[in-house]
């Protein structure tokens, strides 16, 4: 019998959570905290936020992305289970995945934006999301 550590049985009851299209997010007080069905088990619904090459909101160089590619127009951060290269469409728009949140925001995906006041203006959503 093999045991786990805390953080790899976290982890794995959080992939075995999201396997089932289940998403549970913190939601800020007084908000709706209701997801809407989503059919596919390619897609699913996710909290979208955004990001700029700003030095305070990155580790290192703010150009370079975790996959060691520079950031560019469609470009996403994505959880880890993804590998990087993995294609989703959010919204109209189509992003490719070569970067990484913190892993305390691992259920999170994050867009670039050119500029940081395009990352505040977008804000945290809720999306639908689609595996391609």
């Amino acid at each position: 019998m093999r045991l786990y550590q805390p953080a790899q049985f976290v982890a794995m009851l959080a992939c075995s959570v999201l396997a089932s299209t289940i998403v549970l997010t913190s939601a800020p007080r007084g908000r709706d905290t209701a997801l809407p069905a989503v059919d596919s088990a390619k897609r699913f619904t996710a909290e979208v936020t955004a990001y700029s090459s700003s030095p305070d909101e990155t580790w290192g160089d703010p150009f370079i992305t975790a996959s060691g590619r520079e950031v560019y127009d469609g470009l996403v951060a994505c959880p880890r289970r993804y590998p990087f290269g993995t294609r989703f469409r959010i919204g109209s728009r189509i992003y490719t995945c070569w970067d990484r949140l913190h892993t305390r925001f691992d259920h999170r995906f994050d867009i670039w934006k050119p500029s940081k006041q395009e990352a505040l203006q977008f804000g945290r959503r809720v999306l639908v999301i689609e595996a391609l």
